[in-house]
């Protein structure tokens, strides 16, 4: 053994090379990993190569194939809608006589075809708040021995007939509807329209980087255009349970998910059996927001889907689903396969789930119609699985604040603050300029008109609607769970104990400088020209006043033992007081006068 260790020891010293190319080309692995390793490795790169051949197999252009451009280029969320406010008009300067609104409309449209305890919440709800006088679609042609779909046909045509041929709205006009009996408005239409463009800013920059652009060749050698292949123009409301009827159809199977974290509502979110614990995904259609031009095309489509003897609600769920489909269909035929494997490995795809799903698509007929869903809450709040989703708060109550979420149980608490949308409006309870030397009606009544102290009492410290898990202030709620629910939630609302003075003052801002002022910087309150307040418009264009459509029901809206709505007034011996709080007329006044009594104010 060492005779034959000599000649290794010695050739080593002599030729170290030789050596090592020796070692090379004799070199045997000491046992299997290395094989297994560079198995794998040679294993993994075949099927990226073979997921990255399939993906590269020749499909239609889907985005061309289905008419996919909205109506107009122009996107919703640069619109302007509501103009900045300016108060550097004065009582003195001289207003034009021709006042034009250029910005587009907002526009109320309630389907109601009387007024109802639930039609007259809505309606008084939104009046307070400052918004457009409502539109009724349908009201006073009710169809007795009508069946329930028959009904629906008769209120979704009446919709898409008004939002065509109505002279006042323009295509580019915002439409919002609601349903009539389950709506209660929270927050102004200021709000309103500037978190719908937010969101569709912040949406469709995501659909940017997930579908990309298009080419769009030009005639006679113009440059071509390069248009973003699919975009949000529309939100209606998110819902924790999709339409019963259509639970593998790919309205509820392949919709996206909710932007909610994953746990937001603990370890039990999406599987909790009952669907409580669901967070909001699917489409409900109690509340929707969109350009003119994009409802008709919605409604028209979902007209053609009813012809099937489908609902309204089965409608849209279907429409949207169909939407998903072509969208996911489109980027599988653009996405890189390597990348999209990888991504899905690691639970971070883009992809919407497809598999299983079988649609029959007809070539040219459209898919799409800009449909989202508002997934926070942030405009629209749904009822439904969700009674114990919100709690009523005052943002200045900052041990409240702090503890809310906590017992709510979010995983992953943030500070709660008043949004800065909210703390930037004017205070509810101030009164116009001008509205104490008014004398058109409803004339100045200093108790009936009696408001809180505005240096007492702000957005800050009146009772909000919160979402602890979104965590957002819903601009209005759709009450569509619990119907019991309704009365204990409409007393809830931050108005309701002021309803009637608040309502009195949107009915009094419509006359005066105030009105004017408003008009002259674009309609910036009244959001609409046609005028008028403490009425509704009807799709016919007729004018009805509250008092007709809700007589009897005051004690439902403002439970304050004041009398009818617009006839408070109607005993002569009830006390006015002017301005100054002085009592100008009542019996007491008539004493005073008879008496001698010098004239002090009576408060």
């Amino acid at each position: 053994m060492a005779s034959s260790s000599t000649p290794f020891s010695q050739f080593d010293e002599a030729k170290p090379s030789a050596t090592l190319l020796w070692q090379a080309a004799h070199y045997r692995p000491r046992t299997h990993r290395t094989k297994a390793i560079a198995f794998s490795v040679l294993s993994f790169l075949l099927l990226l190569w073979m997921i990255s051949s399939s993906r590269q197999q020749p499909a239609p252009d889907f985005w061309a194939k289905f008419p996919s451009r909205p109506p107009f280029p122009e996107r919703p969320e640069d619109a302007q809608v509501a103009l900045p406010r300016k108060s550097d008009v004065s009582v003195n300067d001289t207003l034009p006589h021709d006042l034009d609104k250029t910005n587009p409309h907002l526009h109320v449209l309630v389907p109601t075809t009387r007024g109802s305890r639930g039609a007259c919440r809505t309606m008084t709800s939104a009046m307070i708040l400052g918004y457009p006088p409502p539109t009724l679609i349908g009201y006073g042609h009710e169809k007795p021995g009508a069946t329930e779909f028959e009904r629906a046909v008769e209120q979704i045509t009446r919709v898409r007939d008004y939002l065509k041929n109505s002279r006042i709205v323009k295509d580019q006009d915002f439409v919002l509807v609601v349903d009539a009996q389950d709506v209660f408005f929270q927050l102004p239409p200021r709000v309103l329209v500037e978190r719908f463009q937010d969101l569709l800013r912040k949406n469709n920059q995501k659909l940017q980087k997930k579908y990309g652009y298009a080419v769009v060749e030009k005639p006679n050698g113009a440059p071509p255009d390069l248009v973003q292949k699919y975009t949000q123009r529309v939100l209606f409301g998110a819902s924790k349970l999709c339409y019963s009827a259509l639970n593998s159809e790919p309205g509820c199977v392949s919709v996206p998910e909710s932007t909610l974290p994953p746990d937001a509502y603990g370890w039990k979110t999406d599987v909790h059996p009952d669907g409580h614990l669901n967070r909001p995904r699917w489409l409900n259609p109690g509340a929707v927001i969109g350009q003119a031009a994009d409802l008709r095309l919605i409604h028209d489509e979902v007209l053609r889907v009813m012809e099937r003897n489908h609902s309204d609600y089965q409608a849209l769920t279907q429409i949207f689903g169909r939407q998903e489909v072509v969208r996911e269909l489109e980027r599988l035929r653009t996405v890189n396969g390597v990348k999209e494997w990888v991504y899905g490995m690691l639970g971070i795809s883009d992809a919407v789930n497809i598999d299983g799903i079988s649609v029959r698509l007809e070539s040219g007929h459209r898919y799409e119609y800009g449909i989202g869903v508002d997934y926070e809450s942030q405009l629209f709040f749904n009822q439904i699985l969700s009674r114990n989703d919100v709690e009523w708060i005052k943002f200045n109550n900052i041990t409240k604040t702090s503890l809310l979420q906590g017992q709510f149980g979010v995983p992953r608490e943030h500070r709660l603050l008043l949004p800065e949308d909210i703390a930037a409006l004017p205070n509810p309870f101030n009164q116009t300029r001008f509205a104490k030397e008014q004398t058109t009606l409803p004339e100045y009544n200093a108790t009936l008109d009696k408001l809180p102290n505005p240096e007492e009492h702000s957005w800050s410290n009146i009772p909000l609607m919160t979402n602890p898990y979104s965590p957002s202030v819903p601009v209005l709620a759709h009450l569509n769970g619990d119907p019991k629910l309704r009365n204990v939630w409409w007393e809830k609302m931050w108005f309701f104990p002021w309803a009637r003075a608040l309502l009195r003052r949107y009915v009094r801002s419509s006359h005066g400088f105030d009105a004017a002022q408003s008009a002259l910087l674009g309609g910036q309150d009244w959001w609409d020209m046609r005028g008028g307040r403490g009425g509704l418009w009807t799709d016919d264009e007729n004018w009805v006043t509250l008092s007709q459509v809700c007589e009897g029901q005051e004690r439902d809206l403002f439970d304050d033992d004041l009398g009818p709505w617009a006839k408070e007034n109607g005993d002569p011996d009830e006390p006015v007081y002017n301005q100054f709080g002085n009592l100008v007329k009542g019996k007491e006044k008539e004493e005073e006068e008879l008496n001698g009594d010098p004239d002090e104010p009576v408060l």
